[in-house]
């Protein structure tokens, strides 16, 4: 029977009897990183018990566990610490970059202290834009810049997401402006929640949210720069009116620079809405194409802000993802506007609504084969197509409430602002009837809606 396989070898115990209680320790030097990777069938839990770490700039407190699933990133030892961390996966370090030395803690440094020098000297206060290629550590860069600026003084610096897949404090597809005015959940990639969440430990943000609904820029660019235009003006009239944050300035997140225009015209009405005073361009002086791109970037964008245009190196802690990851985090922020997370608990509920009662629009997608007849054109790209509602075309479709009536034109919907959410669910066409589910028991709001590109099958 020895011809069988498996008789010969060693017994092994599978995965399935990991000891997820059991405790192991780790030792972080002082100055380095710890890259973790915490897939969304995994769990894992920290607990600092001496020394001062960080993740993305916010302070883990000692002796507190804190608990991670679905979520890359990276501890940092400020001094030398000392933790326990358990989970369901025995190796959670990052494959052969365990722990490694922060070469990109200088250069945070000297840019958060170089802010804080801008915003000591003017009443109105640094705006500055990250920009960068895709994976190069924009988003990171942004949240460490945030919390630094709140960690000793009471600043509420405006955090400015341009980047349509990314989601921060809300649902994906959206632009988002993001007053910072209290410490952010180091457990949650969304940065933390808004105040559509209940109560909550931390104190909650309160996003200024406009809706693009695409995936991706190039499905309309017009749409997507009237869309940040609509926001740059709220936001200068938010600035406008609150002294604190005017001061604090902005920390603007920006999309890889592979979707915007090639001649870079995109960027530039960017940095004319927003009054940027200060481009920070994330690229490697060893890479050869970074720094034919930065070049090139200079040339476009330097009669705009002269010297401010800044280059710093790819930030030491970037930890390489895939798209696949990428549709976990916005499975995930959908998924968490309606039901919460481990720390907060929501319950949305259902309601059914006929087909007529119904009036759902959506954004021109001039990538879509069906559109190449619009995109060749004089017809407005900005214009909104009114949706025939059928199971194939909204099933399990995330879908935006506006404040603008049903009966509303198709401009005004365009232009209203957002009220919430909802996630069609089913849609029988024998009764005719919508199963939606919203975040707070009652009707349906008599409101027009947006289909958005996203889907979430529960």
């Amino acid at each position: 029977m020895s011809f069988l396989p498996g008789l010969t070898e060693e017994a092994q115990v599978p995965d399935i009897y990991i000891d997820v209680n059991e405790v192991h320790t780790q030792i972080l030097p002082m100055g380095t990183l710890w890259k973790i990777k915490v897939p969304s069938e995994s769990k894992m839990s920290i607990k600092i018990l001496t020394g001062i770490a960080e993740i993305f700039g916010t302070e883990l407190a000692n002796n507190i566990e804190y608990n991670f699933q679905n979520w890359n990133f990276t501890v940092y030892a400020v001094e030398e610490v000392y933790l326990e961390w358990k989970g369901t996966d025995p190796h959670p370090a990052v494959e052969g970059e365990d722990i490694i030395p922060n070469d990109s803690a200088k250069n945070i440094y000297n840019l958060h202290f170089a802010l804080e020098k801008m915003r000591n000297s003017t009443f109105d206060g640094p705006k500055v834009m990250i920009i960068g290629n895709k994976r190069a550590g924009k988003t990171a860069l942004c949240r460490t810049l945030c919390s630094y600026t709140i960690k000793f003084k009471s600043y509420q610096p405006m955090f400015i997401n341009l980047n349509p897949q990314e989601s921060i404090f809300s649902p994906p597809g959206c632009l988002s402006a993001t007053p910072i005015s209290d410490i952010l959940d180091v457990q949650l990639p969304i940065w933390g929640q808004s105040m559509t969440s209940g109560a909550t430990a931390l104190h909650s943000k309160q996003p200024l949210l406009k809706l693009f609904g695409l995936e991706m820029i190039p499905e309309n660019r017009e749409l997507y720069m009237a869309t940040v235009k609509m926001l740059a003006e709220d936001v200068s009239e938010r600035l406008q009116r609150d002294a604190l944050i005017q001061r604090s300035g902005c920390i603007i997140n920006t999309p890889p620079l592979s979707q915007l225009d090639d001649t870079l015209k995109e960027l530039v009405e960017i940095i004319h809405d927003f009054k940027v005073n200060l481009v920070i361009m994330i690229a490697d002086e060893s890479n050869d194409d970074d720094m034919a791109q930065f070049e090139r970037v200079s040339q476009v964008i330097k009669p705009f802000v002269g010297d401010f245009l800044l280059r710093l190196p790819r930030l030491t802690g970037v930890i390489e993802s895939d798209d696949t990851y990428e549709r976990s985090q916005q499975r995930n922020a959908i998924r968490e506007y309606f039901y919460g997370n481990s720390h907060t608990a929501l319950s949305p509920f259902s309601v059914s609504i006929d087909y007529e009662d119904l009036v759902l629009w959506e954004p021109m997608n001039l990538l879509d084969p069906g559109s190449n007849e619009v995109s060749n054109t004089s017809i407005d790209k900005l214009e909104l197509r009114q949706v025939q509602i059928t199971p194939s075309v909204i099933q399990h479709a995330l879908i935006c409430i506006t404040f603008a009536d049903k009966h509303a034109k198709a401009n005004d919907v365009s232009k209203s602002s957002i009220l919430g959410f909802a996630l069609v669910t089913e849609v029988n066409e024998k009764r005719r009837k919508v199963r939606i589910l919203i975040p707070v028991p009652g009707n349906f709001p008599n409101c027009a809606t947006l289909l958005t590109s996203y889907r979430y099958l529960e």
